[in-house]
């Protein structure tokens, strides 16, 4: 059992030496000038060793793709559950997705720009779960606070597209190099207008007066 242990942690640990690898060289290069042959020298990994992995460039590509989502999301919900009062959590999302592109700059910039490449076809269903499962989390804690009167009973569609589509927006104006407001100026903004668009009016005045 040990041996088998040893050997599964090992595969894992060298998977996560590719993937690392494989976005070093992505964000250099850029993705289609990058070959296997370059990520095996990033990785100092032989080409079996890779291919046993990852039998094509856009197979790992995906797997590239997939553990940033991973990364971004475990983080994020870490961080929500231990809020427990509604504006602080809405800061928490906030403050979470803008420091994570500003401290994962090759990562954010990977899923940002190739969220649309052909090589995530046959990763589909694998991000449909990441997705789905990112989502009712962020939903779960939405609803305990509607519960309570902290929230506005709204759609989960437009729970959603409020508190992250700002995110996304400064996200790409900052890759644009157009983002003038300092991170924490910004979370803060939009802290603020996330949350007079979703507090319910009796809580409004008190969460935000208080933060």
């Amino acid at each position: 059992m040990k041996l088998v242990d040893s050997t599964h942690f090992r595969s894992i640990g060298k998977k996560r030496e590719i993937i690392q690898a494989a976005l070093k060289c992505f964000s250099e290069k850029g993705y289609t000038e990058t070959s296997m042959l370059d990520i095996c020298s990033r990785a100092k990994a032989s080409t079996g060793s890779v291919y046993h992995h990852y039998k094509s460039k856009e197979q790992l590509a995906a797997a590239v793709y997939l553990e940033g989502i991973k990364e971004y999301q475990t983080g994020l919900i870490k961080n929500l559950e231990k809020q427990k009062d509604g504006f602080r959590g809405i800061s928490s999302i906030i403050r979470y997705h803008l420091n994570w592109i500003v401290k994962n700059p090759e990562w954010s910039s990977f899923l940002f720009q190739k969220r649309h490449y052909t090589f995530l076809n046959g990763a589909n269903d694998q991000l449909n779960v990441l997705n789905i499962n990112f989502s009712k989390k962020v939903i779960g804690w939405f609803v305990k606070h509607i519960e309570k009167g902290t929230f506005r009973p709204l759609p989960w569609e437009i729970i959603i597209a409020m508190v992250f589509g700002p995110c996304q927006e400064y996200a790409r104006l900052y890759y644009s190099g157009k983002a003038n407001l300092k991170i924490e100026q910004a979370v803060r903004n939009l802290s603020d207008v996330v949350w007079r668009a979703l507090a319910s009016e009796k809580k409004w005045g008190k969460n935000y007066e208080r933060n």
